[in-house]
């Protein structure tokens, strides 16, 4: 009977299926309890998902990245990072689109698809000599502090204007009750839906890696692909989360600020641990992909108001075409 229970456990569906529940409840759990952390606190829902959501969401890239890197996995570690940016926008961005077209305040999503494009083409520039070094580690560190302060700055004065106005942050009407919660509980909650979409997208990883090897992929083709996606399911699920429930800024701030964080934060600590060697296929193709997507974005928020269906699916079919393209 143990024997038998045990190996339902570790079945791959099993493990695919139960991650996917747990980070339904880890998503529901952080949108919630950060919404109205940024009710009660009077900042942006925009400034929230840049920050506190995004890196929480990108706990799942650096936990991954740190292991492959201790198991001299170099190729997952970059892999994991390229393909989760480009897991982000074609399918966190183009489903939420799908499901639910978001409204966007242009002049603030602007500036931070400048500070998304302009970190990406760094990371390009690091990986011309081959190598991700400790110097690039503390490079990518040493930006994020820059855009984290700048960011708080940015926060203070969005809440003066608020203030000035006497306008409420907007689209958080239906989180009053998780306002009213105290700083430390908020904060608690917060951490602890992180914690589920961690453990969660962990399960989902497991399942997804028996399962690719099982097809014998190569390692980078696991790390921009089955890696990538299960560590972005995190993204996925608070945007849609945020999305269904009004949360456009919360849901855009929160892919664009996993993007930035994947880059800064996920590779910034992964190089200071481990030295990382790039595989010059991530040089001469994955980064055009990742750079080529996160271009993309630029028109789709300069026309119109809103990321329309048609965008999602447009971000959607690039994402299909570029798995297809990896693996084979």
């Amino acid at each position: 009977m143990i024997e038998l229970l045990g190996g339902i456990l570790i079945n791959p569906y099993v493990l695919l299926l139960g991650g996917l529940v747990i980070l339904a409840l880890g998503g529901e759990t952080l949108v919630r309890n950060a919404s109205g952390l940024a009710l009660k606190s009077n900042i942006s829902p925009l400034i929230v998902g840049l920050t506190i959501v995004a890196i929480g969401t990108s706990s799942p890239e650096l936990f991954a990245s740190l292991q492959a890197a201790w198991n001299d996995s170099s190729g997952i570690v970059v892999g994991n990072v390229v393909g989760s940016n480009i897991a982000n926008l074609g399918l966190a961005l183009g489903l939420t689109a799908l499901v639910r077209p978001m409204t966007i305040d242009k002049g603030g999503v602007k500036l931070d698809w400048s500070i998304l494009m302009v970190v990406t083409v760094l990371f390009g520039v690091l990986a011309l000599d081959g190598v991700y070094s400790r110097i690039d580690g503390v490079i990518f560190l040493g930006v994020m502090a820059i855009i984290m302060f700048g960011q708080v700055i940015r926060s203070r004065k969005m809440k003066l204007a608020q203030v000035a106005l006497k306008t409420p942050s907007e689209n958080l009407n239906g989180f009053d009750q998780y306002a009213r919660k105290s700083y430390p509980v908020l904060f608690l909650w917060i951490t602890t839906g992180c914690i589920l979409l961690y453990y969660g997208a962990g399960l989902f990883i497991d399942g997804a890696s028996n399962l690719a090897r099982d097809f014998n992929i190569s390692e980078h083709v696991i790390g921009v692909t089955v890696v990538a996606f299960g560590t972005s399911i995190p993204e996925i699920v608070a945007s849609v989360t945020a999305a269904l429930k009004g949360q456009s800024e919360l849901s855009i701030g929160n892919i664009i600020g996993s993007n930035i964080m994947n880059i800064l934060f996920v590779l910034g600590v992964t190089t200071t641990v481990s030295e990382i060697e790039i595989d010059p296929n991530m040089i001469t193709g994955d980064f055009w992909w990742m750079l080529g997507t996160t271009a993309l974005l630029y028109p789709i928020l300069t026309v119109g108001k809103k990321v329309s269906r048609i965008h999602g699916a447009i971000y959607l079919s690039c994402y299909v075409v570029y798995v297809w393209l990896a693996l084979t």
